[in-house]
Formats: C-alpha cells, sequence, structure tokens
C-alpha cells in the first residue's frame, strides 16, 4: 500500500468515527427530550431566581419579638444571632463619648462564617452604633464558602456602610486547630489582638460542637492570646438525661462528625470556660431550647412538603429534621446562647 492510500484510509477512518459519535449524541439527546415531560414541572430550574437572596444555615431562632412563630427561614437565622449579640451586650445604647464622638472600637473573630450572610447581619446590627473603627476576620473550612461570601461582603458592605475592603479578612482554615495555622491566618487573627480595640470578641454560631479535638484550643486561644470575649449558640448536654439518653446523643453525635466528648453539660462547660481563660462570674448561659427545634422541625416539614410538589428532596435534611425533632422531644440537649468575658475585661 502506497502511502497516499495509507493516508486517505486514515482519513476516511477518522471522519467514519467522528460522524458515528456525532449519531451517537443526537440519538441520545433525542431520547432524552422525548423521555422527558416538556409539559410537567422540571422546568422549575428556569424560573428560580439567581443568584439566591439569601444562603444562611444555622438552627435559628423560630419566635419573633412578639412573641409569635416565625416561619421564614433566614428571619430565623437573623434572629439567632440578633439574640446573641443582644445578650453580648452589643446591640442598644451607643458607644460615644461625651463630646458625640465614639470612644469604643470592635474587633471579631467569626468562625464558620457560611456563604456570608452572617458578617452582613453582623454588620448592619452593630454599625449603626457608630464604632470608631471596625474589624472582621472570619475562618471557615470551605474554600467555596470564602469566595461566595467575598464577592457579597466587599460589594454590599463598603458601599452601604463605607467601610475599607481591609476592615474584612476572609480565610479558608480549621478554626479548630490554632497550632496549624498558616502564618498568614495566625498574622491575620492576630492583628485583632494589636490594633488597640477596646470591645474584641469570639463568635461560635452553631458550629462548635463539631470542633475536633475539642472547643478547647479556640477557646484558650481567644481567651489568652486575642483577649477576647466570647458569644455562641452551642448545644449543651442536658444533666438530667439519661443515661440510655446520653449514650445515644454521643452516638449520634459521631455520626454527625463530632468528637465522641463534645456535649458538656452546663457545669462541664462552665469549667472549660474558666479553664481556658474566661471570668467565672460572667458566664451567662441561657436555654433558648423552645424557640430551636420546634421552629426548625416544623420549617423542615414544611418544606419538604413543598419542594416535592417539584420532585425535589431534602435529603439528609429530612434525617436531621428526625434528629432535631428527638432533641425537642427528649430535652437530651439544650440549644443555648453562651456568653462569657476574658479575665482581663471589664465586666458589664
Amino acid at each position: 500500500m502506497d502511502s497516499s492510500t495509507y493516508g486517505r484510509d486514515i482519513a476516511l477512518a477518522f471522519v467514519g468515527g467522528f460522524l458515528a459519535a456525532v449519531a451517537i449524541l443526537l440519538a441520545g439527546g433525542i431520547t432524552v427530550l422525548r423521555n422527558s415531560d416538556a409539559y410537567g414541572l422540571g422546568h422549575w430550574k428556569l424560573n428560580a431566581k439567581m443568584p439566591l437572596a439569601t444562603m444562611w444555615m444555622n438552627l435559628g431562632y423560630w419566635t419573633n419579638a412578639d412573641g409569635e412563630r416565625v416561619q421564614v427561614f433566614e428571619e430565623a437565622c437573623s434572629n439567632l444571632l440578633r439574640e446573641i449579640l443582644s445578650l453580648a451586650g452589643l446591640l442598644g445604647v451607643e458607644p460615644t463619648a461625651d463630646d458625640g464622638t465614639s470612644s469604643r472600637s470592635l474587633a471579631v473573630l467569626d468562625v464558620g462564617f457560611g456563604c456570608g450572610d452572617q458578617t452582613l447581619e453582623l454588620v448592619r446590627l452593630t454599625q449603626p452604633r457608630g464604632w470608631s473603627d471596625f474589624r472582621y476576620v472570619g475562618l471557615t473550612m470551605n474554600q467555596d464558602q470564602v469566595y461566595s461570601a467575598s464577592r457579597r461582603i466587599y460589594s454590599e458592605l463598603a458601599a452601604s456602610y463605607h467601610l475599607p475592603a481591609e476592615s474584612f479578612t476572609l480565610l479558608c482554615a480549621n478554626a479548630a486547630v490554632p497550632r496549624a495555622w498558616k502564618p498568614r491566618v495566625s498574622q491575620a487573627v492576630e492583628s485583632l489582638a494589636k490594633g488597640g480595640f477596646t470591645d474584641r470578641w469570639f463568635l461560635a454560631l452553631d458550629c462548635l460542637y463539631h470542633f475536633s479535638p475539642s472547643r478547647k484550643p479556640i477557646l484558650e486561644y481567644a481567651a489568652r492570646i486575642l483577649g477576647a470575649n466570647f458569644m455562641a449558640f452551642d448545644l449543651i448536654l442536658n444533666e438530667s438525661a439519661s443515661l440510655r439518653d446520653t449514650l445515644t446523643m454521643r452516638a449520634v453525635g459521631m455520626m454527625m462528625g463530632c468528637p465522641m466528648k463534645t456535649f458538656l453539660t452546663e457545669e462541664q462547660y462552665r469549667e472549660q470556660l474558666v479553664e481556658c481563660g474566661y471570668d467565672a462570674e460572667s458566664i451567662v448561659i441561657r436555654d433558648i431550647t423552645e424557640h430551636v427545634f420546634p421552629g426548625v422541625v416544623k420549617f423542615l416539614d414544611d418544606q419538604e412538603r413543598a419542594l416535592s410538589q417539584y420532585g425535589i428532596s431534602l435529603g439528609g435534611y429530612k434525617l436531621a429534621g428526625r434528629l432535631f425533632d428527638w432533641f425537642g422531644r427528649s430535652k437530651v440537649v439544650k440549644a443555648s446562647i453562651v456568653v462569657a468575658r476574658n479575665k482581663g475585661s471589664d465586666k458589664w
């Protein structure tokens, strides 16, 4: 076979293979189109408003200021942050001097900040107080959340509150293990202690029970290195829970990816805070169980029914709903807000 004939055969084989591939793709596309119901509900995807207005994720506080049950997820999530800030004394009276100028500045280390909603709401709730300076460092283990939150924060907050971009630092890091932080992370977090801020706070909203090996390393770091006060939403083991429920709760916690002894009784929680550097007399633990579990369970049930009309399932959140229902009925854990002052800070 001469070279020209061989080359022609190769070219024909290539063209034939390409045409065969196109034919297969067309046949597959036609099959998909014929099997899909153009008059069904699948086109909900074309009507979904993008980007999503919010991407909140916490258990929520499902009672409003009038004592009525909240129906909207983002409102409940926002309410939980508001309740934490209120108990910490960060809402209310303006921190101003006699001459009308602001006399106090605020620095916040926020761990597990999510997709930006928590950060945005934190600023909306605290900035009207007129702090002379504001600094925020957020840590999350998810790089996608860093990207999502950064886009929103730098575009929305700079315009609305005239805060410079350097007021915010969002980083991907495991907040549970400070000793493993990269230098950039350590420097950013420690800048909160070096800026002369009068009010320094460590915020952990609905995440500490996942921290491995425990909460203790980040609590010690925040108290002793940053000199920061502490405010959080956490789950606290009910000291009156039966042995069976306690063991079941620890097993459930491990399935949730929590350390074996992550759930502490209130007495154990207080002892750990004191051991880490917080003032025993300043610790406040507020049980808000009745405002959390019933509301989130009802919301998940309602959301599952609503989504099922469009062929969508909540998936793993259905199981979470059952767990939260058990938490509420058995009272094995208490949904709680915890606030503590660093030993070196002023009491309120």
